[in-house]
């Protein structure tokens, strides 16, 4: 929970699955998936790309780089604010 100054004063800890992750990560594919239209990944700079690109690497890897949904959520790639 955060307060009226934006500071957290608790937090929730919660159990996800597999099917979680993965339904978070569909969400994030189908935004970012509209950044590789030409006219759209022709106006991104090389530095955008390269985010663009690592962020969605990053949530393809996570079935195969940790072993519980648990852990993938945890370590979810934090997407850049223009990706929406």
């Amino acid at each position: 929970m955060v307060n009226h100054l934006g500071e957290i004063i608790s937090t929730v800890q919660m159990d996800v699955t597999w099917r979680q992750v993965r339904m978070e990560r569909t969400k994030w594919f189908k935004v970012t998936d509209l950044w590789y239209l030409k006219d759209r990944w022709d106006g991104l700079s090389t530095v955008q790309k390269g985010e663009l690109n690592s962020f969605r690497l990053e949530m393809r890897d996570l079935p195969q780089t940790y072993s519980t949904a648990n852990e993938a959520m945890d370590n979810f790639p934090e997407p850049q604010e223009w990706f929406e």
